[in-house]
Parts: structure tokens; sequence; C-alpha cells
């Protein structure tokens, strides 16, 4: 199973759903370049505190996101017409993996390998989509059918993640230490954070994550959400 296509395949229906979702994920694909410059300029009126979650951990993250938009592309997936000129221009410069690249984890600082934070990242999309109440098996169909194509193997995945208890507490307990930020910031994309639930699911992510406020608005901050806390 390659995890990080299924997370491609979600990744593309979220965006979408609505010009903003699109335009959320288009910037990560182009390198957040409207967003961090937005939050470059902020800085620059703002004390500097100490980062908790450094550039080291924004790029392998937006390395994945990305790749995983190109592998769901290669594998036949469709993306909004907003992601067309990343898809058909950067996009193709990200090649195919090579043999056993899913099972190493690459000199992450989590040391897991590359599918299992891919499972991880999809776990976490579906445990925040699930944040103002559960799907059912009707919606569960109807979003798999929306993520096809996929193989026998990905479909049971996913349905094995639907069925999983949404417990944030015991969900945060099987994240590895060093994936905080990745965990989070998915999550963020994967809802509007537009009820009051999915701002309490976030409040208390971050806490079973011990993300402090203010490093959930660097990240809100940089993916162009408001902030939280």
């Amino acid at each position: 199973m390659d995890a990080a296509r299924v997370l491609g395949a979600l990744l593309g229906n979220r965006a979408g759903r609505t010009p903003r979702n699109g335009q959320i994920l288009n910037e990560v694909l182009n390198g957040v370049a409207s967003v961090a410059r937005a939050a470059n300029e902020q800085s620059r009126h703002t004390p500097r505190r100490p980062e908790r979650f450094p550039p080291s951990h924004h790029a392998p993250f937006e390395h994945m996101v990305r790749d995983s938009v190109a592998r769901r592309h290669r594998q036949g997936g469709k993306f909004p017409n907003a992601m067309d000129p990343w898809i058909t221009g950067a996009g193709r410069s990200i090649p195919a993996p090579p043999p056993n690249h899913d099972h190493h984890h690459h000199g992450h600082h989590a040391g897991v390998s590359y599918n299992q934070r891919a499972e991880i990242l999809v776990t976490a999309m579906i445990m925040a989509a699930q944040a103002d109440g559960r799907i059912d098996q009707r919606e569960q169909d109807e979003i798999i059918q929306k993520l096809h194509p996929l193989d026998p193997t990905e479909v049971a995945f996913l349905r094995r993640e639907f069925k999983r208890p949404h417990d944030v507490h015991v969900f945060a307990r099987q994240i590895p230490r060093g994936m905080e930020y990745e965990v989070y910031s998915i999550s963020l994309m994967a809802i509007d954070v537009d009820t009051r639930a999915e701002v309490a699911y976030l409040r208390q992510l971050a806490e079973c994550l011990e993300i402090s406020g203010p490093d959930c608005d660097d990240i809100h901050h940089r993916y162009g959400y408001r902030n939280l806390f």
C-alpha cells in the first residue's frame, strides 16, 4: 500500500471542496510563498522567541505534501484546475520513488519510515474530519468513491481508519516524537475551523501533543489560518 498516494487523494478531495481549501494546498505546493512572506513581514514587528518548530520541521512535511500530490497525479487522480501549473511544472520534477523508498526514514527526526509517516498523517486527517461528528457508512462509501482510483489495500486501510475510535488522547500517545508539527499541520488542513467542535478538537490535539498556543499560532499563520490562541 502506498500511504503517501492515499494522502494525496485525501488532500486533492479536500482541495476540491472550496476555493479556500484549494488555495491553501496550492500555497504548500508552491513553497508557501505568499503565506511565508506575510509571516516574515509580521515577524519584523514581533519580538523573537525560541522556535519549537524551525524550518527543519517545515521542509519534510511540505515535501511529503508535494510528493503525495505527485504520486496521486501519476495514479490518475484529479485535482482542482488551480493546481495544474504546479502539477505540470514543478510537480513533474518529483520522480517516482525508487524501490524500498517508503521503508526507510531518510534521516527524518521522528525516525519512522516514509510510509509510516504518511499513514499517520492520513489517520490525522480522518480524525480531524470527524471532529464534529462520526462519518457513517454511507458517507465513508461516498468518500472512498471520490478518492478512486485506489487499490484494494488502500481501500481496506481507509475503512479501518474510519472505524478507529475517535479518541484524540489515544491517538496522540501513538504519534512518534518528532511528528507533532506534521500531525497538527495536516489536521489543520483537513478542516475548515469554522465550528466550535473543530476549534475544540484542534485545541485538544495541541494540548495532547504539548504544542503551546504561540507555536500553534505560528503554524496557523504559516498556512493562512486565523489564530486560535
